[in-house]
């Protein structure tokens, strides 16, 4: 099992591109470790590729394991390695875990995570940029990770190696506001959609309802927003001379409704709608 365990390190290594030099040290320690007659280990792999471009897209590597206390130099061997491989790093992060410690996994859709520890664990992990020959766009960097805890239960250190492939930090931010801004224009859009509504119909009960079902799916600003109108409306109620107290009774009610609702509990938001229930005579 451990020849076999071996060998396939060997292939997974051997499939990156010469950027692996810049972290020989750390792939030389991990090496020392799953190699090593103490230590008994288990291990995950997933590679995806891009069907289109056969391009690499996501790739995670873990190996858990369970060594004697006595050989806690396999540890500090790793940990000393990705100290050395730092020079050729963009990030270098280590200590003691107060929560989990994530490592990204695969592009922006959606980035998924590998635990590298959990709270009360020991951590260290560095970050590396893909090669141009592999991620043209430098968008891409490879994550080498440990994390560890010595067992309660007997005299053995329990942790994991673990590599990953993943778009930078920097790279998920920028997409996550693009997404952002990109929802907003929507939320915008789906606004002016409703004024223009508004404007052709000038009914007093359609206008309120169009702002109360605009909110079911909207964010906290754009519900806000909405509110902010469903009052103006229902504030300027003498304007309108067809309203019935039927239409009233029925607002009133779906306004009832929806301050009960946890969906609509934002302080501001819960408020705007209750000064509508209380403007609403």
């Amino acid at each position: 099992m451990k020849t076999s365990i071996t060998r396939l390190l060997c292939l997974i290594l051997s499939a990156m591109p010469m950027m692996a030099m810049a972290q020989s040290n750390i792939q030389s320690a991990f090496n020392a470790l799953i190699k090593s007659s103490d230590a008994q280990i288990t291990e995950s792999h997933v590679l995806e590729k891009d069907p289109d471009s056969d391009k690499k897209i996501s790739q995670c590597d873990i190996y858990n394991f369970v060594i004697p206390e006595d050989q806690f130099k396999l540890i500090k061997n790793i940990v000393n390695a990705i100290e050395k491989d730092n020079r050729h790093a963009y990030g270098l992060y280590s200590g003691s875990a107060d929560r989990d410690v994530l490592l990204a996994v695969g592009n922006d859709s959606p980035v998924k995570d590998a635990t590298l520890t959990d709270a009360g664990g020991q951590y260290a992990y560095a970050v590396f940029l893909a090669p141009k020959s592999e991620d043209s766009e430098g968008i891409y960097r490879y994550a080498y990770g440990i994390g560890y805890k010595e067992s309660k239960k007997s005299d053995k250190i329990v942790g994991k190696l673990v590599v990953t492939y993943a778009t930078t930090l920097k790279h998920r931010q920028q997409v996550a506001i693009e997404q952002q801004q990109a929802y907003t224009e929507r939320q915008l859009r789906m606004v002016n959609r409703i004024d223009r509504e508004m404007a052709e119909q000038e009914s007093w009960f359609d206008m309120l309802m169009s702002y109360f079902q605009g909110m079911t799916d909207a964010n906290s600003k754009t519900r806000i927003a909405l509110a902010s109108k469903a009052f103006k409306v229902i504030r300027d109620t003498s304007k309108y001379p067809e309203v019935t107290k039927a239409d009233k009774a029925t607002i009133r009610e779906i306004l009832k409704v929806m301050i009960s609702d946890g969906k609509y509990s934002e302080s501001v938001l819960n408020k705007l709608l209750n000064q509508c229930l209380v403007e609403l005579k």
